[in-house]
This record gives structure tokens, C-alpha cells and sequence, in this order.
């Protein structure tokens, strides 16, 4: 088991540099992907939903959200739930890019499990999402 952490970071370092290399003609960054992502399942999520989600302190979902607004590629509303908050929503810019993002990221996802059955990607998603809940838990 002490090598998994160390495949789980170098998975993730090439995560980030195959993503970096293919947004790039888009000017998106990985780790704008991350909230897109969120906002092509689910538009209108607020800024604390998408930190949690993903695991990631509000500063640095902040300076994510303002760096897509910058390029147009989302809006902020206030929540009507709940005033103090704000709702981040998809700008028909970014709307136009989705198809392109889900290809690029069937892309990699196709490339590092060809290897593997479609059970077996499965199990491991599953097994993933438990070793990340397990995660949270420990650490809060």
C-alpha cells in the first residue's frame, strides 16, 4: 500500500499535464476543468459547493471562479436560497466547449484503462470514490 499514494501523485501530476497540453488551444487550465466539469453535471452550483466537492480551500476556488469569469466562461448570481452566497453558472462560451472537454477527457480516460474491462474500471472507480471518502473523513 505505500506505493498507491505515490501512483495516485504521479497519476495526478500527468493528469494535469495532459490536460494542460490539450486545453491549451481553449486557454483553459486543469484545474478550470475541474469546476467546469462540476457545472456540465450541474449548472448553478455555489462557490462552497464546488470547493467541497472537490476537496479544495475557497481561496483557491476564488481565484479559479474570478479567472473563468476573466475569460468569460462563467457568471455569479446571488443564490436565492441564501443571499450571502453566490451561484456560479456556465456562459454560452463555455456551454459551446463542453463536447470538446468530454472528448478530451474520454480521451485520457480511454488511454490509461485500455488495459482494463469495463468491470474492472468500474471496481476501481468505486474502490477510489470509497479510499476519497475515507479521505475527508480522517481529515476533518
Amino acid at each position: 500500500m505505500n506505493q498507491a499514494g505515490t501512483y495516485i501523485s504521479v497519476l495526478m501530476r500527468q493528469l494535469n499535464l495532459f490536460f494542460s497540453h490539450e486545453l491549451s488551444e481553449v486557454e483553459i487550465t486543469a484545474s478550470e476543468l475541474m469546476y467546469l466539469s462540476q457545472l456540465y453535471t450541474r449548472d448553478g452550483l455555489t462557490q462552497d459547493e464546488m470547493a467541497t466537492k472537490i476537496s479544495v480551500d475557497k481561496a483557491a476556488t476564488t481565484r479559479s471562479i474570478q479567472g473563468m469569469k476573466k475569460k468569460g466562461l462563467i457568471v455569479r448570481d446571488s443564490n436565492k436560497k441564501d443571499h450571502r452566497s453566490k451561484c456560479v453558472y456556465l456562459t454560452d462560451k463555455a456551454k459551446q466547449m463542453e463536447e470538446h472537454i468530454r472528448e478530451i477527457q474520454k480521451k485520457w480516460s480511454d488511454y490509461i484503462m485500455q488495459d482494463m474491462t469495463v468491470s474492472e474500471a468500474e471496481l476501481f472507480a468505486k474502490q477510489l470514490k470509497q479510499m476519497s471518502v475515507r479521505a475527508r473523513e480522517i481529515n476533518e
